[in-house]
């Protein structure tokens, strides 16, 4: 059985591939990809011409079975759009499939919008890989206010359509955190946009591409000296609304206000268990 090569490819500017890809695309005799029309734009610019197979996250499982038997006597190299197949792309499905058989993965490095639009954001430390939250605002406010209870820097991918309501629901969760966007990285039009708290949310290209939002998450620098009572009885019946239950919401508040659980749990009692 042949290994499976995983291939990073362009996030936007053609140039940005390995010499190893290129070389194992050119070696290759059938590629999986997203959308062909994306993938022969790359190849035909490198004169790389491949039998190309629709591999998508709405025909990934049924396709699994037919690439085993493919890979016993065909080279295959797995790319997506854009970037780093299987990460908020189809391929994780199928990686897991093959490990199970004992078919070997082959990853090459190469380009990724995560690290690219990390290494541009001035921040350092760790952070956290979020991908597309749910697309239902109260399921994406709950994702938001979970992510918001670990402390690292935070990254989302979103899209034209959306990326408004993600950055107004950020702001109302992350008060004290800066959100840096980013927007055709690597291309032309590339835009880099750093916000403060205090700062009007910039006007908004909604046509076409993808957005980065990193959050720069500041709120576990909280003083807790500064929230009133009517703050804390907020935030709980903000987060019961969201059905997050008891336990969970005073949790949850003892994290994000920097409020010891017992004062939140009797302000809990007085307030809420009736």
């Amino acid at each position: 059985m042949n290994p499976l090569y995983i291939i990073p490819t362009p996030i936007g500017n053609l140039e940005d591939i390995t010499i190893r890809s290129l070389n194992i695309l050119k070696n290759s005799d059938l590629i999986l990809c997203e959308d062909t029309r994306r993938t022969s734009k790359l190849l035909n610019h490198y004169s790389i011409k491949k039998k190309l197979i629709s591999f998508h996250k709405d025909n990934e499982l049924m396709m699994i079975d037919k690439i085993l038997d493919l890979l016993k006597t065909n080279v295959i190299s797995l790319v997506s759009d854009a970037g780093t197949p299987a990460i908020s792309d189809p391929g994780s499905k199928l990686i897991k499939k093959l490990y199970s058989c004992g078919t070997k993965v082959i990853p090459l490095p190469g380009p990724s919008s995560i690290t690219t639009a990390f290494s541009a954001s001035g921040l350092d430390g760790d952070f956290i890989f979020g991908g597309f939250l749910p697309k239902n605002l109260k399921s994406l406010t709950k994702n938001l206010i979970n992510l918001s209870q670990i402390n690292k820097n935070i990254i989302l991918f979103e899209s034209p359509k959306r990326i408004i309501r993600l950055l107004n629901e950020s702001r109302k969760i992350f008060k004290k955190s800066n959100l840096i966007i980013f927007k055709e990285l690597t291309k032309i039009n590339e835009k880099i946009i750093h916000l403060k708290p205090e700062d009007s949310l910039p006007a908004i290209d909604l046509t076409r591409g993808e957005y980065i939002l990193i959050i720069e998450n500041n709120e576990f620098n909280n003083d807790a000296n500064n929230y009133s009572e009517e703050d804390i009885v907020y935030k709980l019946n903000e987060l019961l609304n969201l059905k997050f239950s008891g336990k969970d919401s005073i949790k949850i508040s003892s994290n994000y206000l920097g409020i010891n659980q017992k004062k939140i749990y009797n302000i809990y009692l007085k307030n809420f268990n009736n």
